[in-house]
C-alpha cells in the first residue's frame, strides 16, 4: 500500500488524520454515474475541505476535467504541486492580481459586468449567473448586455464556460431548485452553445434528478458526506482521525474538569486527556457533548475542550496511556454527526481540521 504523509516535520503530530484514496476515487466515479454525466469539476478548496488539495487532486486529475478553487492562492498552490488541468478561481477577480491569471494558466470567474476590464488579453474565465443564491453573478435579466459584452471581448478574452449555483440543494424537497434550473436552462438557450454550462453541486446531484447540464461541480461530496441532515449511504466517508491517550489519571466524585468547571465527577474513575483541542479542529462548541471510541467502547468526553487538550472520563476503565482514540470515523462518530451535536455543518467541522493534524494518504 502506497502511503503519502504530510506534517509539520515532527515524528508525532498529536494525532492522524488518513484518508482513503479508493474512496475519494469511488465518490467521484457514484456522483458522476448518478448524475449522468461525463464531466465533472473537483472542488478542491479549503485544502480541499481540510483533507490536502494537493493530494485529492493528484488522485483525481486522470478523472475530471477540471478544479475549482475559492482563491488565486490555491489555485498557486495546486500548479506548484504539479497539477497541470485547468483550474477555475471561483472568486471575484482583483485588480492587483489580473497578472496571475495569465502566468499560472488560471481560468477567472467573471460575476459583474465590469470584471471583463479586469482581465488581460488572453484570460479564459467563466461566466457566473446568479439565478438565486444572491451571492455572485449576473442577474439573467442582464443577458442582453451580457450577450454584447461577450461578443465586445470575444477577439481579447477567452469564453470557456458558463455557472450558476444552488441555494437549497441541501433540502431535498426544495422548489426552489427546480426553480433555478429553469432559471439556468433558460440563460442557456440565450448563450452560445459551445460553452460548458455547469450547475449541479454535490447535494443538486445526490437529491435530485434535474437537468445536471454539461458537467457536475462536486467537493463535499468527494470527501463522502452530503450537505445537510439527509445522507446517502452510496458515498463513503474518506477520512478518519485518531489520537492517543498522553495520560490517564485518577478523578474523584465531585472533582470539576477544565476551565469554568463546566464537568462534575459523578464518582470516582479515571479522566483521560487527549492531545487535541480546538486548535486541531475539536469544536469548543462539542464540550461536554463528544464521544470518542477506544477498545471498541464509547467514551464521553467532559469538561470545556481546551486549546490543545481534550478530556475524557474513563468511568473506571483505566487504560493505558498510547492507547488508540477513534475520534472521527473508524469506528468513532462521522464527521456529520459531529456537525449535528455542535449545532453546525459538516464542512465546518471537516474544514476545522487544523495543519497540526498530520495527514496520511493511502
Amino acid at each position: 500500500m502506497e502511503i503519502f504523509v504530510t506534517s509539520l516535520g515532527t515524528s508525532w503530530a498529536g494525532s492522524t488524520a488518513v484518508i482513503d484514496k479508493q474512496a475519494l476515487k469511488k465518490n467521484l466515479a457514484w456522483l458522476k454515474e448518478r448524475s449522468k454525466t461525463d464531466k465533472a469539476i473537483a472542488v478542491v478548496k479549503a485544502n480541499f475541505y481540510g483533507h490536502g488539495a494537493i493530494e485529492a487532486a493528484r488522485t483525481l486529475e486522470s478523472d475530471v476535467e477540471q478544479f475549482a478553487v475559492a482563491t488565486i492562492d490555491e489555485a498557486i498552490q495546486l500548479r506548484r504541486g504539479g497539477i497541470e488541468l485547468p483550474i477555475l478561481v471561483l472568486g471575484v477577480p482583483h485588480k492587483n492580481a489580473s497578472a496571475v491569471y495569465k502566468e499560472y494558466d488560471l481560468t477567472a470567474s467573471v460575476s459583474q459586468l465590469n470584471h471583463f476590464e479586469l482581465l488581460e488579453d488572453g484570460t479564459e474565465f467563466h461566466v457566473v449567473i446568479d439565478t438565486g443564491m444572491r451571492r455572485l453573478g449576473i442577474f439573467p435579466s442582464q443577458l442582453d448586455k451580457l450577450k454584447k459584452k461577450l461578443n465586445e471581448e470575444d477577439s481579447r478574452l477567452v469564453c470557456r464556460g458558463v455557472f450558476s449555483h444552488y441555494a437549497t440543494a441541501e433540502d431535498p424537497g426544495s422548489d426552489f431548485v427546480h426553480l433555478q434550473n429553469e432559471r439556468f436552462q433558460q440563460v442557456r438557450a440565450s448563450l452560445p452553445i459551445d460553452l460548458d454550462f455547469h450547475m449541479s453541486n454535490s447535494p443538486a446531484v445526490i437529491h435530485y434528478d434535474i437537468d445536471h447540464f454539461d458537467a457536475i461541480r462536486v467537493g463535499i461530496g468527494l470527501t463522502g458526506y452530503a450537505p445537510g441532515r439527509v445522507q446517502t449511504d452510496s458515498l463513503e466517508p474518506i477520512l478518519t482521525w485518531q489520537t492517543e491517550l498522553v495520560q490517564v489519571r485518577p478523578i474523584s466524585k465531585g472533582d470539576t474538569v477544565s476551565y469554568e468547571g463546566s464537568w462534575r465527577a459523578p464518582e470516582d474513575g479515571y479522566l483521560g486527556t487527549l492531545p487535541v483541542g480546538y486548535a486541531d479542529g475539536v469544536s469548543r462548541m462539542l464540550s461536554n457533548r463528544l464521544e470518542v471510541r477506544i477498545d471498541d467502547k464509547y467514551y464521553s468526553q467532559v469538561g470545556n475542550v481546551t486549546m490543545d487538550y481534550t478530556m475524557i472520563f474513563l468511568r473506571d476503565n483505566k487504560l493505558k496511556e498510547g492507547s488508540k482514540v477513534d475520534l472521527i470515523g473508524g469506528g468513532g462518530w462521522r464527521a456529520d454527526r459531529w456537525a449535528r451535536e455542535a449545532g453546525t455543518i459538516t464542512h465546518e467541522i471537516i474544514c476545522g481540521l487544523s495543519e497540526r493534524v498530520r495527514r496520511e494518504y493511502r
